[in-house]
């Protein structure tokens, strides 16, 4: 078995694997929470316009409670005048005009209470329809974001596919031993199983290795291993 070789397949197969993990990350993860994103901040400007509909409600009731109240007091104006013949003392005919002028004050009050709700009711109608037509615009925009991202997500799985084919064809011609040692430190070194070492340094926890580890990495008589990190090394300046 030609080691440097070996080595060489699997720095080869150490960076589509690097290529592999970044673009499941991207597929899996950084794609999908920019889609979560752009749909909460288009639901947050969603609700500004629900909000600006809930104040419109408010609004009509407030107007619809208040024309209640001044159609009582009216009905009530209306009684009391009846009743002002039916008087036979001079102090409950005043009386009764003073309850009078006081109901026909709160109408009036009732009234232009009334008037500015009505402006309110005109203000919130317009506010409500710039928001329709913004968010109209928005749904739009984020659709066409969203969609975009979608299809980005699409390219990121052919690119996958791709990868993994040629990832296939390159471990069958790997030593078996190697491979299989190299699988294990992929899954327990965070996507990284083998690493050059440059300047005495090892390229995956950065702590200096032994003259002796690189005299023996040198010689290609077996794969060595960092002896923090544990994993494969191998002399960059060999490779580059």
């Amino acid at each position: 078995m030609d080691l440097k070789k070996e080595i060489q397949k699997l720095i080869e197969l150490q960076e589509i694997d690097g290529k592999i993990i970044s673009c499941k990350k991207d597929r899996d993860f950084t794609k999908p929470q920019l889609i979560a994103e752009i749909t909460a901040a288009f639901e947050e400007k969603r609700n500004i316009t629900r909000q600006a509909e809930e104040e419109l409600k408010n609004l009509q009731i407030i107007k619809k409670q208040k024309e209640l109240d001044l159609q009582t007091k009216e009905e009530a104006i209306k009684k009391n005048q009846a009743q002002l013949f039916q008087l036979k003392t001079n102090q409950e005919y005043q009386a009764k005009i003073k309850e009078i002028n006081s109901l026909k004050a709160d109408v009036s009050v009732k009234e232009e209470e009334i008037l500015q709700v009505m402006e309110d009711i005109d203000a919130a109608v317009k506010k409500l329809e710039e928001r329709k037509s913004l968010v109209s615009r928005q749904e739009v925009e984020f659709k066409q974001e969203k969609s975009k991202i979608e299809e980005e997500i699409k390219q990121v799985e052919a690119e996958i596919n791709h990868l993994q084919g040629k990832r296939d064809i390159l471990a069958k011609e790997i030593e078996p031993d190697l491979l299989q040692k190299y699988e294990y430190l992929l899954e327990n070194r965070s996507g990284l199983a083998i690493v050059g070492v440059k300047s005495g340094v090892c390229q995956g926890c950065y702590m200096s290795v032994t003259d002796e580890v690189i005299n023996q990495m040198k010689l290609y008589k077996e794969v060595m291993t960092c002896p923090m990190c544990a994993r494969m090394i191998y002399p960059q300046e060999d490779f580059s």
